[in-house]
């Protein structure tokens, strides 16, 4: 039996975690897995000694805010692990918290994997060499990443990108629209999904924001229906208050989740798109996006100081070009968000076109192993294998 402290930090880093832990336990159920978790990491059976939701903040005006509860949480996080002695450290994304983790247990003797390598090829080159000093190895999902690390000697795997094996990747849209139908809904009205983000404070930036462009697409499209996926409770009634406040007329056609991404952006016409991992995962769910993000002038301003790449979107990054339209900060105006997604919606060459890049995309992350086997899994084991020794 061993024991495998994992953490992650929000909604995306929680999914990837939870997938972690069962691809492991189904190949080894005596693995014991603790730490920070969301829930569907709790629901995968991981024990919680903080919740991830703690560490869900992004921006650098926003985490100086919560820094000292992300502190306290570190301490805490660094003598639970301390005092379990575990055979590996799993950090889920999270950099800026799970590196500094990791460099401190590595220094202790604790083995330590680092999963979903940071993003420093768009924006923060100069961080790939301090990856050696905190991760013994590092998994990776996209594909040209561990080559990137090699040049700084950090040891990395291609696993392939989860998203791309999506279970509702290839699911028949029409049925899954079906199950979401108004009654009196016009034929060809569109169906447009809405992600403003998972996280508390990407609802207070956007929700205004993106309810104004539903109006408008509402009045331009008759019997247009929107469908929001919302992951927690106070995301679903901070955005619920603004669309009762700004658009009550709107009420009716708009429906409400509680998760279920991946079946709003599957079953959806278009979707509007907060800048993040759900950019990938409509790209992968096959629906023409537009992509939109606000944060604070001070961290917009650091961002465009240090942003290597052209892209934000990780569509654009992938493709390497400019896929998806995306609008962002003092261009996410209404106007043009409205543009951009009736665009989309009217000209269905522009929607044809951009399906055909998320094709090439998923062909490129999948798995480099045939399906009988689970390279996740497998690298994972081999890590907490290697510490028995």
């Amino acid at each position: 039996m061993s024991d495998v402290v994992i953490v992650a930090g929000e909604t995306s880093g929680d999914q990837l975690a939870a997938d972690l832990v069962e691809r492991v336990r189904r190949v080894d159920p005596s693995v014991r897995f603790h730490g920070i978790a969301g829930p569907r990491m709790r629901a995968a059976g991981v024990s919680t000694w903080i919740d991830s939701e703690t560490l869900a903040v992004r921006g650098y005006a926003e985490v100086l805010a919560a820094l000292p509860r992300i502190l306290r949480a570190k301490r805490a996080l660094l003598q639970h692990t301390l005092d379990k002695r575990p055979a590996l450290y799993i950090g889920v994304d999270a950099p800026d918290f799970n590196l500094r983790v990791e460099r401190e247990l590595k220094a202790h003797g604790i083995r330590t994997l680092h999963f979903v390598c940071p993003s420093f090829w768009a924006w923060r080159p100069e961080r790939a060499a301090r990856f050696r000093d905190s991760a013994d190895h590092v998994l990776c999902l996209f594909p040209f990443e561990p080559a990137l690390l090699a040049q700084h000697q950090v040891p990395a795997t291609f696993v392939g990108h989860p998203l791309a094996t999506a279970p509702l990747r290839h699911a028949d849209r029409e049925r899954l629209r079906r199950k979401l139908e108004h009654h009196d809904a016009p034929a060809g009205a569109p169906l447009i999904a809405v992600l403003p983000g998972s996280r508390v404070d990407e609802i207070d930036r956007h929700a205004e924001l993106f309810v104004a462009v539903m109006k408008r697409l509402s009045n331009r499209f008759v019997g247009a229906r929107f469908v929001v996926p919302l992951v927690t409770r106070e995301t679903r009634e901070r955005f619920e208050n603004v669309l009762w406040r700004d658009a009550e007329a709107l009420v009716p056609q708009v429906q409400l989740l509680f998760g279920h991404a991946d079946f709003a952006l599957r079953a959806a016409d278009v979707a509007l798109v907060a800048s993040g991992t759900a950019t990938l995962e409509a790209a992968m769910l096959g629906v023409p996006q537009v992509v939109s993000y606000r944060v604070s002038a001070l961290t917009a301003m650091i961002v465009r100081r240090k942003l290597k790449s052209p892209y934000v979107s990780l569509p654009n990054i992938l493709a390497n070009d400019w896929c998806v339209p995306e609008l962002l900060q003092e261009a996410a105006t209404e106007d043009a968000l409205d543009s951009a997604l009736s665009g989309l919606i009217a000209q269905p060459r522009l929607a044809g076109t951009m399906r055909d890049a998320y094709a090439r995309m998923g062909d490129a992350l999948r798995p480099p192993v045939s399906p009988d086997s689970d390279l996740l899994a497998d690298a994972v084991l081999a890590e907490v294998r290697w510490s028995r020794r």
